[in-house]
């Protein structure tokens, strides 16, 4: 567990010209470029607004004791980005826009940030982990095996853990680069309702988790409020489990989950005042040759699709039937290709290097 947070540098902030910048985007135009270099750590910014929270509908979520209405300084995004290009007022990321950025919504930005405190290179490895208990609702024992927060370029590998109340690995929102393999997750011992059995939660970006397992849990491979992308779930499995994987909380933004198999749900959706009023869970979120018992992919009002390609399963009963449908192909159609969108990804990535 690292310290600090993001902090901007002050004067070098930049705004995007570019009136619409897509979804995928590695470069795009700024009001100016002085003062950045090629491999600074930058910030790409976009803004909560009033009018993006209105179209959204998230002003609107139909109220219930404790329901918050979105507020736009809490959507604020902030993603961590760095340069590898500049051509003129033209700047080049090392990672894609994962939500659309439009002058009507508030555009965006470039500014440079320091993170001091931030740990890296920190690796876990071979550890079982069991927590001991009462009985099978009992809360006051152990509840992360693992939390990293505050971190980069860190990896867990070969871990299991059993009984724990929430999660094997839970990653804070300063985690990035990070990668969770090889884990699993055994019958987690609590109450079944909120705020328990996140088996493997993501909260931070550009973080991967591969080939886990996960038995007895809620909400086995998730995101939470904000989870700024790309991240990726891949080859993981999850059985018994009492709730839905997906993104659970308030829109997360540029999520692949890819060869994920549940005995349970799936759920891309406006989640209205579940909770304290999540919302719209999430947004770009792609489930890719998957499989569950029951999936709802749904997309927003605005900014962007949630898909669904290649499903082995059902279409489940959303919270909403009259949402968007989000983008459906190969439904319970076997031997899509590629078979793994992100190994496809991986591959031609390092093809072109």
């Amino acid at each position: 567990m690292g310290s600090g947070r993001i902090q901007k540098i002050k004067g070098t902030e930049a705004t995007i010209s570019d009136p619409f910048v897509p979804l995928g985007a590695k470069s795009f135009n700024l009001s100016s470029t002085k003062g950045f270099s090629v491999g600074d750590s930058v910030i790409l910014f976009r803004p909560g607004t009033v009018r993006w929270i209105h179209d959204l509908k998230m002003d609107q979520i139909v109220a219930r004791k404790g329901t918050k209405q979105w507020s736009p300084d809490y959507y604020n995004l902030e993603y961590e980005r760095v340069i590898t290009d500049i051509k003129g007022n033209r700047l080049f990321l090392d990672n894609p826009v994962v939500m659309q950025m439009e002058t009507k919504y508030g555009g965006g930005a470039i500014y440079g940030y320091h993170f001091n405190g931030r740990i890296n290179k920190v690796g876990i490895e071979n550890l079982y982990l069991e927590s001991a208990y009462t009985n099978d609702t009992a809360e006051n024992h152990g509840w992360v095996a693992i939390r990293m927060d505050k971190v980069e370029n860190c990896w867990v590998n070969h871990v299991t853990s059993r009984y724990f109340g929430y999660s094997c690995v839970s990653l804070g929102y300063g985690a990035r680069n990070t990668t969770v393999m090889n884990a699993s997750c055994l019958d987690a011992k609590s109450i079944i309702t909120g705020s328990r059995r996140y088996s493997f939660n993501n909260d931070g970006q550009l973080n991967l988790f591969m080939n886990c397992h996960a038995t007895e849990g809620r909400h086995d491979y998730v995101t939470g409020a904000k989870v700024c992308g790309p991240n990726v779930f891949y080859n993981s499995t999850a059985e018994r489990t009492h709730a839905d994987i997906g993104p659970h909380h308030r829109w997360a933004t540029g999520t692949l989950y890819d060869n994920i198999q549940t005995t349970g749900q799936i759920d891309i959706q406006d989640r209205g005042n579940w909770g304290s009023g999540h919302g719209w869970s999430g947004v770009n979120q792609i489930l890719w040759n998957c499989k569950g018992a029951s999936v709802v992919v749904q997309d927003p009002w605005v900014s962007g699709h949630n898909y669904c390609i290649g499903l082995i399963g059902n279409k489940g009963k959303p919270r909403f039937k009259e949402r968007n449908e989000g983008i459906w192909e190969g439904l319970n159609r076997k031997g899509l290709q590629p078979t793994s969108l992100y190994m496809a990804q991986l591959k031609q990535r390092l093809s072109n290097n």
